[in-house]
């Protein structure tokens, strides 16, 4: 597949090994008591997947770092909100994909008034592996023109699941959608994706 010859993104710390066997649950409960230890750790944790989800999304490595770090921001002011002290994996992924929303907003309104002049330095072109095909390179990069002209919630749909490999359910609950919506949005991007393959082979 295309997107397989993408290389990972760098940053984001490795994961402390003293947090290993103790779960989000009791990380969530210990930040809650003022332990910054767990705060560190829950940040350490899921930094980097947090981190290369928002740079696919986004596109632009200066943009996703700055999501990134609001997203944690958010996460730990509001930490007390989060019902299930477990699923806060899934909720921080919500918060985060809430700022990729806001910044692809605020891209497409600069845009149609000519003012967005930024380079997409984190897209699948730039991205793609040292071993990839000039061929491969070139197909990387009409796909990046097809998913910036794709609606924001199905080209965030399609980069989770087929570029992250998120699962399904992890899918919906970044978006906040059902399990159903969320596999009608990927389908949708799908389709559009495959179409503009098969156009490209003729």
């Amino acid at each position: 597949m295309l997107v397989a010859k993408l290389r990972p993104i760098g940053g984001g710390a490795a994961p402390l090994p003293t947090a290993e066997g103790i779960s989000d649950a009791a990380l969530v409960e210990r930040a809650l008591d003022g332990d910054r230890w767990a705060m560190e750790a829950l940040y350490r944790r899921h930094v980097h997947r947090v981190t290369n989800a928002v740079t696919r999304m986004v596109g632009r490595s200066a943009d996703a770092d700055d999501a990134v770090q609001e997203a944690f921001l958010i996460a730990f002011t509001r930490l007390a909100e989060l019902r299930d002290p477990g699923a806060f994996r899934g909720w921080l992924a919500q918060i985060a994909v809430n700022e990729v929303r806001g910044r692809l907003r605020k891209r497409r309104w600069l845009r149609r008034i000519g003012l967005d002049r930024d380079e997409d330095d984190a897209s699948l072109e730039a991205l793609a592996s040292q071993d990839a095909t000039p061929d491969m390179v070139a197909e990387l990069a009409r796909l990046d023109a097809l998913l910036r002209r794709m609606e924001p919630e199905l080209r965030m749909a399609w980069m989770l699941r087929y570029v992250e490999g998120w699962e399904l359910t992890e899918v919906a609950t970044a978006l906040d959608v059902s399990l159903a919506t969320a596999k009608r949005r990927i389908k949708d991007a799908k389709d559009q994706i495959d179409a503009h393959l098969r156009g490209g082979r003729r």
